[in-house]
Parts: C-alpha cells; structure tokens; sequence
C-alpha cells in the first residue's frame, strides 16, 4: 500500500491533574519542533506509523511492521496501548489484528469503534486494501471486523479512515474517477448512515496525490499528505493543513516546519493534549519511521493567519478517452453542447447540465465544430468543412434539420461563429490565412453586413454582450501579429478598446451574465493556459485557477456565477463547471 507502512480502570483525578502539568505523558512539551514519542516503547527500531488516541487520552492505538519502509508491500499489524496516568503500557497486538495486515487505526470520538483498512479476505473477494470496522462491547473487548460496503469501498485502495464528532467518514483512495493519484472523499452521515462518499474537490485534490488524512473532532481543520507537489519540501508525502469556511475549505498550505526529505504523514490532532502527531521517516537523517509530536496550537495559527479561499471550486463534467471541447450552456442553463471526437471525427453533442444523457446530433464523415446557441435554445450554429472549407450551418433540435448559411460573396473560412442576443445577427472570424482575419458581422440567414476589423493581423473567437450592443474578441493588430490580446467593440460608436496588455496570450473572451465582467485565458511562455476574470473595461484581472494541466474556452452561465471551462486532464480534454465564490 502507498505510506502504509478489556480498558483498564484509572484515576480520574490524577490523570487530569497530570494531564495539566505535563500534557505530554510525562514528556517535556514541545515548543517549536517535533518530538519523538514514546521512545523505545511505542516508537522502536520498527516502523511505527498512524497513531490515534481516545478522547481522553487513556488509550492508543497505531500500525507497526517489521519490514522496512518504502521497501515494496509491506505487512502491518495493529497495536494497543494503555495510559495508567503516569506511563504508557508495553503495547499489544489488537484483538482484531495479527493475522492480516492491517494498519490506518482510527477511534472514533465517542470512543465507541475503530475504523482500520485491512486486505484482509472478504465476501467480495477484493485484493485491495478496504476499510473495516469494529464496534466496542458492552463488557469490553472488540467485535469481529466487518468491511464497510461499496461505494464507500471500491476496487481500487482505500486509505486512513477518520472521522469527526457528526460520524462524517472521511478516507483516501485512489479509485477511478478522481483527479490524480489519489484523492480526498467524505461520507456525509445521514439519517440513514454511511453510504455515498464524496469527492472532496479540487480545491484539496490535485493532479498528483492526497493520502493519509486527519480530521479535528469539530470537522473544520484537515490536515493530510500529498506528495510531488511543486511545494513539497521531499519528492515524498509531505504534510499540509486546511481550514473549513462558511462550508468550503481553505487553500492548503504547506506545514514546512515539519515536512523533511522523507515521507511526512498519518496526522491526528489530539484535543486532549492540544497535540498534533504524526509519522515521519526523514531519509537524510535515519532510516527509522516513527511516530512524532509537537504542540499543535502555534502552528494552527500561524496558517489561520496566512489561510486563503480559493476563488473557484471545480468539477468536471466528463471523464473519458477522447476529446470534449468547446462547451456552453443553454439560454435557460439546462443544457450543455460542446464538441466531441469520440465517434473518430468532430461532432456535436448535448448533455444535461451535470453531464448526464449525451445526445450525438450531427453524424458526417467530416467534422462538425465548435457549436453555439441561438437564443431561443432551439437552434445550434456550428461550423464544418463537409464542403472542402469550414463554413457555417445550423441544427434544429426539435426536427434535427441541418441547414448551411452561405453567401458567394464571402471568401475564405468562418470560424467561432455566435448568435446576437436577439438572433438577427451572426458574429464570426473570417480567416483568409494564417496569420490574416476579420470578425465580420452576417445577418441570420449568413449574408454579409459588415467587417468590425479592417486590419491585416489575426482577429477571433466575438462574443455578444447580453444588450447586443458590444462585443469582444481577441486580436494580434497591436503586437505584431505575436501576442493575444482582447479588446471591446462598441457597435454604435465603431469604438475598438484593448482590454488587456499582458505577455504573451490573452484569448477567448466571454461576458458575465450581467456584462460587468469578462471571463479570459492568459497563457505566458511554456506553461499552459489558465483561467482570469476582469471588469468589463479591463480592470481588476484576477486569476481564478492554479492548475498545472490548465483550462481554456471559458463560458459564463447566463443565470449563475458558473463558468464552464475545456481543462486538460489525464492526457486528453474534459468539460469542467468552475463555481465561483462569492
């Protein structure tokens, strides 16, 4: 696996007395640096890893394995410790492990069962590494393991199951569908338990990998491994922390006081000493993996303090082995069509707005591109080069009628062609060479009205204001013929203003559903494009994505603060909704 490496009665009184004046089980209390645990006892010349502690701190458990770590599979038993108020017990082994391995213990905060993952025989046959849980008897002692039901496991690896005071389930895994290597989930506990787990978002998962995860007993502090983040101090897991805000969490930030050249992981914040422990194996130092701890409160608000929303939230909307671009909602919001070259060429698709029920609607040998809606929802203007050269033709979606919009008089190519609000109008580029376009305006059966720009540089992709009475594109005229860069027609006074002036691409403007902002892509040398937002008279350009796979072809939703984007993922492109902040 990845980094996996009967209750004795006390004396209240003096547990809490001692408690207040050591706080560390008779350790000194650490101020700034980790300290190892239990030394010689709990933390051994073994692997030691995923410590997790009763409420009251009167009992622990954690993996050990004999075997060394990041040498291969590794086989990890489950051990069990007592605290009698001045030291630590020898540990067992659990009464429910020994035999399997096992490892990732978790108690729960009503002391009532223990979470583990196991790959442990089960009546579905799974190989993996799945999650199990024991419930505590009445007269002490543990029950059998049961294996926690799919969805909540899966075929792939599940890992480090926590949970908070609500019974809310979080866990690892690296099951299909996710962002990267690994991702984040929560199941909510409902009125009917655990059953559908969550992915807990982009916000947390990244395209690399987010393992081991702990959660306060409140649910609004995580803290997890992710590891071959640009961050990360060791090419290996490292520990980083975010804080829950009017429901959405906090950018993660890096915990580098802690993190080392080796693998930092397995974090469980412990309310009864205010202590954060965790595992640690610094490669550069020794060999050994144990469990640490250091006084967590400094820490929780250094990065409370420097804790940032992201503007953004995202989703994707598809998840396959081929290409979907150039997406856009309905007039109402209910739909989406975008294009698509799962069927080997080019073609036009529809789908529900949450990515459910594709509908193919054109079927050519040739291809069929880059869809817009008309107004009325009932219409798509698409180009395609079924004739030898991209020109311009319409679908009806109640009939499935293709008709062409053309006119002699017009040479060369029509591309990212859209509808006027009212649908009397047709902006489009016409490209007479590579390097040579114009955004002419047609009527809306394709006959030539007029050319916006009347310059011998490449001018592209016009979108309408919501009034009809602007529309914006992105143009080479001012940079000689190199950089991208957006600008602002008006149509009543002939008007052309540049919007941006950033090295090197600004491309593929489209307006808000209210017209104050404009949604665009900037793309600098050798990284890939990734998503801004400016006013509507080019101020205030603020990034709203980080993504090293990057996003394009933005459309705003005409009702909600949503955009949907074309993002690079897993080797092809996908549809993805961004959700904004408010």
């Amino acid at each position: 696996m990845k980094h996996q490496m009967g209750t004795m009665k006390i004396n209240v009184t003096l547990f809490a007395l001692l408690f207040m004046s050591f706080l560390l089980y008779g350790q000194e209390k650490p101020k700034t640096s980790k300290v190892l645990f239990e030394p010689g006892n709990i933390s051994t010349k073994y692997v030691e890893y995923g410590a997790t502690f009763t409420r009251d701190g009167s009992e622990m458990y954690f993996a050990r394995s004999t075997q060394q770590w990041g040498k291969g599979d590794m086989k990890s038993t489950i051990y069990h410790a007592f605290f009698d108020g001045e030291k630590w017990s020898t540990p067992k082994i659990a009464t429910f492990s020994g035999t399997y391995d096992d490892s990732d213990p978790h108690i729960t905060p009503d002391n009532k069962t223990i979470y583990f993952i196991s790959k442990r025989p089960s009546a579905e046959n799974t190989i993996s590494s799945d999650i199990w849980k024991v419930k505590r008897k009445s007269g002490g002692g543990w029950t059998e393991p049961e294996r926690m039901p799919n969805p909540i496991n899966s075929e792939k690896s599940e890992y480090s199951p926590c949970t908070d005071l609500e019974g809310n389930l979080y866990f690892a895994s690296d099951r299909l569908g996710g962002y990267g290597q690994g991702d984040l989930y929560m199941v909510p506990n409902k009125e009917e338990g655990l059953k559908n787990p969550i992915n807990m978002g982009d916000i947390l998962n990244s395209e690399t990998g987010e393992w081991n995860l702990g959660v306060s007993a409140d649910g609004n502090t995580l803290l997890y491994e992710a590891s071959q983040r640009k961050q990360n101090v060791s090419g290996y897991g490292d520990l980083y922390i975010s804080f829950k805000r009017n429901d959405s969490w906090t950018i993660p930030q890096n915990i580098v006081e802690l993190n080392t050249s080796g693998s930092d992981l397995c974090p469980f914040l412990a309310e009864h000493t205010e202590q954060l422990y965790f595992t640690s194996s610094d490669s550069l130092k020794s060999g050994d993996t144990n469990i640490y701890h250091v006084a967590f409160d400094a820490i929780r608000k250094k990065y409370e303090k420097t804790a940032e929303i992201s503007l953004v939230s995202e989703k994707c909307l598809t998840n396959n082995a081929f290409e979907d671009r150039y997406a856009s909602y309905s007039p109402d919001g209910e739909k989406i069509l975008f294009e698509s070259n799962r069927d080997g060429t080019w073609e036009i698709y529809l789908m529900d707005k949450n990515g459910q029920n594709t509908q193919q609607l054109t079927s050519t040998i040739a291809d069929s591109r880059r869809p817009s809606w008309h107004p009325s929802g009932k219409k798509v203007l698409f180009e395609s080069n079924r004739n030898g050269k991209q020109e311009l033709f319409t679908y009806t979606l109640g009939n499935g009628k293709t008709k062409r919009l053309a006119d002699k008089t017009i040479e060369g190519e029509l591309l990212f062609a859209s509808y006027s609000p009212k649908g009397d109008k047709i902006a489009v580029s016409l490209k007479q060479s590579e390097d040579k376009s114009h955004i002419i305006l047609l009527n809306q059966k394709g006959k030539f009205l007029k050319k916006i720009t009347n310059n011998e540089k490449r001018n592209y992709y016009p979108k309408w204001s919501s009034d009809g009475t602007e529309i914006i594109y992105f143009s080479r005229k001012d940079t000689n013929n190199q950089d991208d860069e957006i600008y602002r027609y008006n149509l009543k006074t002939d008007q052309h203003i540049r919007l941006t002036n950033w090295h090197k691409h600004n491309f593929c403007p489209s307006w808000s559903n209210d017209g104050k902002k404009i949604v665009y892509v900037t793309s600098m040398e050798n990284t890939r494009p990734e998503i801004y937002i400016m006013d509507a008279d080019g101020s205030n350009q603020i990034r709203v994505t980080n993504n090293s796979n990057g996003e394009t072809l933005p459309f705003w939703h005409p009702k909600e603060n949503k955009i949907l984007v074309t993002a690079y993922r897993n080797g092809n492109y996908e549809i993805c909704e961004l959700e904004l902040q408010n």
